[in-house]
């Protein structure tokens, strides 16, 4: 209690600011602002997702991180790895929005994201019926990808993917 400087909490997540630049600093050594491009039964999506990893030893670290901001730990123990994987929308939102500030090698993803958040929260629960609004998040999307590190061959959608399916199915001429 009291008025002790980094104590103040914020966000729905009720955690103090220490505790979020504590955040952020993690997720600019061990976490990543990703967006996925996936296909969904009629188009495709754009879904954001923060993650952390540790080595399994440290997991306690993502047990920590979980109790204040949520999400999935899964272990890969085939390479002795743990993952904290937070898909919600809203959490992630928050995240962000609460992380952006204490961020530097990482802002400009964030920075994306919130742009991501922006447009998947002009449609009711996400769905982007407009096709324009897609292939901007999108665009946003290939563009966090291009900042984060890349692992080969792996399959991905594409802009022009995403594109030339929209422009086969009448959405887009």
């Amino acid at each position: 209690m009291g008025n002790t400087v980094g104590s103040q909490n914020i966000s729905p997540f009720n955690i103090s600011k220490s505790e979020a630049a504590f955040i952020a600093g993690f997720l600019e050594g061990d976490g990543c602002i990703s967006a996925k491009i996936g296909p969904t039964s009629g188009s495709y999506r754009v879904r954001l997702v923060i993650s952390f990893t540790q080595h399994t030893r440290n997991k306690v670290v993502l047990e920590y991180l979980q109790k204040l901001i949520g999400g999935k730990i899964i272990d890969y123990h085939s390479r002795n790895m743990s993952e904290l994987a937070i898909y919600d929308r809203n959490k992630v939102t928050e995240i962000v929005r609460i992380v952006a500030p204490f961020l530097i090698s990482k802002r400009r993803q964030a920075e994306l994201a919130i742009k991501i958040i922006e447009i998947l929260n002009k449609n009711k629960r996400g769905k982007l019926k407009n096709p324009e609004d897609l292939l901007k998040a999108v665009k946003l999307a290939e563009e966090i990808r291009g900042l984060n590190s890349n692992r080969k061959n792996k399959t991905v959608h594409t802009f022009d993917k995403v594109f030339t399916k929209l422009r086969k199915k009448g959405y887009i001429s």
